[in-house]
């Protein structure tokens, strides 16, 4: 059986409130504002020369985020925010290189979930 991580009192609540709002389905919304984007774009490693594919790194960013707050599986990412494998490795590759380490210490909103899911379920 897979371990699945129990919700604090606080994230019962929003999932209440958001669940209420949404229909008991919720939506994916964008997170990260125009302005955060312009901080956290400096902290992302520039893309390898070798890199042919193009993707786009604030989706990417999305995606975890996203991740990190809900706490879905990676298959159940929202389409709307591409490929999950492309999405986790990023993720992986983002943790082990220090960058999600350089993004939590932001002073943005979700810094919190996205640092507690980064201890929870990265060794």
């Amino acid at each position: 059986m897979a371990h699945r991580a129990r919700l604090s009192r606080t994230q019962q609540h929003l999932t209440a409130q958001l669940k209420h709002a949404c229909g008991h389905q919720p939506v994916w919304q964008p997170r990260i504002s125009d302005n955060a984007w312009h901080t956290l774009a400096k902290l992302l490693p520039s893309r390898p020369a070798t890199d042919r594919r193009y993707r786009n790194e604030r989706q990417i960013l999305e995606a975890i985020i996203h991740i990190a707050c809900t706490r879905h599986p990676w298959p159940q990412l929202p389409h709307e925010l591409g490929s999950f494998p492309t999405c986790r490795n990023h993720y992986k590759h983002w943790h082990t290189d220090g960058t999600l380490t350089r993004i939590c210490h932001t002073d943005t909103h979700w810094q919190h979930q996205l640092t507690t899911y980064t201890r929870e379920f990265l060794p």
